[in-house]
């Protein structure tokens, strides 16, 4: 499969100002209109796809793809625009990784959530929490499996883990079905408050690497093209 084109257009369309008022931690399907009017900036870019027959012919397509992010706009060296740089950073000076670090535990409250929609289809949801401040109520603490358990409880949304090979006593789950969407989330012990939650709408896939891909600071590193 072979990139004929690359197109990456940022629009600004929402200001971080507005408050957010969804509860991203719902499985259910959310709309692109619904993350803007939330403050949530909109990242695009199309892919021209051949077929994968290998014959080289004029037989493409064309994949749309729409990121939404509570992340700012920020430009790289080369004058691309891309969503501000959280990962990736062994490439990058000691001062601008510092700069943005801060940006994410200040402005960002240590949270980086994005959605990304294929065709104007919501593809997948992928939220990293890298500490939790319990005065922000909006953050769940999903750091263990009977945090999860008891945060969807208490909000009434039906859960269960989905055990690997039917080990019931597993004491780390990582899939979870919530109200009949199947999430993955990974929190490395009960001691550690980072976690990862990822859904998948379209294909069933349990994760995709959001840090290296669209917050890599250069969006040609994208690979969300099937």
């Amino acid at each position: 499969m072979k990139i004929i084109t690359f197109l990456l257009i940022m629009l600004l369309l929402a200001s971080c100002s507005k408050t957010d008022t969804i509860n991203h931690y719902l499985t259910q399907k959310i709309t692109a209109k619904e993350l803007i009017e939330n403050g949530f900036y909109k990242y695009s870019y199309t892919d021209t796809i051949d077929d994968k027959d290998k014959v080289d012919d004029t037989i493409k397509y064309v994949i749309k793809y729409d990121m939404y992010s509570n992340v700012k706009s920020d430009k790289n060296k080369t004058g691309e625009i891309y969503p501000t740089q959280l990962g990736h950073f062994y490439i990058e000076d000691s001062i601008r990784k510092k700069k943005n670090v801060a940006y994410r535990q200040s402005d960002l409250n240590d949270r980086i959530i994005t959605y990304v929609f294929r065709n104007d289809i919501l593809f997948y949801k992928n939220i990293i929490v890298y500490s939790i401040d319990r005065s922000q109520t909006k953050i769940a603490d999903l750091t263990s499996k009977e945090k999860i358990m008891q945060y969807y409880k208490n909000i009434k949304i039906s859960i269960k883990p989905i055990f690997i090979n039917d080990s019931i006593n597993e004491k780390y789950p990582r899939r979870f079905l919530i109200d009949n969407h199947e999430t993955f989330i990974d929190y490395s012990s009960d001691e550690q408050e980072y976690y990862e939650l990822f859904t998948n709408y379209l294909n069933g896939d349990i994760y995709r690497n959001t840090l290296d891909d669209w917050y890599s600071g250069r969006m040609s590193n994208s690979r969300y093209y099937l």
